[in-house]
């Protein structure tokens, strides 16, 4: 009997306040985390609403590749906000940070940027602007 289980649970969190627990052992790079988001928050800025994620210290070993587990508890925690949209764009961007921002103390991820595909959101610094007319092919 095969059993179907949806490839993303949502569950409404608008804010979270209060650190999640953390992983306290050595990090090994590309290794399966207990937690991966050490705090995350919606915050609005520029305008616009941005869920401001602090990744713990495993979180921010992942192998950019080994992204799935990490953008899963994302949208665990985050994915039933009203602001939460875009979501193959929030993928890029979480990986774009691994990238080339994996140590900055925070990583803002905007649902509103536009989905343009991982090598154009890595060339703008994660911080894409203008849309790109052939994204369904990316």
């Amino acid at each position: 009997m095969n059993i179907r289980i949806p490839a993303l649970v949502m569950v409404m969190v608008i804010a979270i306040t209060q650190p999640f627990s953390a992983y306290a052992e050595d990090v090994t790079p590309g290794q399966t985390c207990v937690t991966y988001i050490e705090h995350g928050t919606w915050v609005y800025r520029y305008n616009e609403w941005t869920l401001e994620l602090e990744p713990s210290a495993c979180g921010r070993m992942v192998n950019p590749e080994n992204t799935a587990h990490m953008f899963y508890e994302m949208a665990k925690k985050f994915g039933g906000s009203p602001y939460w949209q875009n979501t193959r764009g929030m993928i890029n961007q979480l990986t774009c940070h691994l990238v080339i921002a994996r140590n900055k103390p925070t990583w803002n991820l905007d649902p509103w940027r536009p989905y343009v595909g991982h090598n154009a959101t890595v060339s703008a610094e994660c911080n894409v602007v203008a849309p790109d007319p052939d994204t369904e092919f990316h």
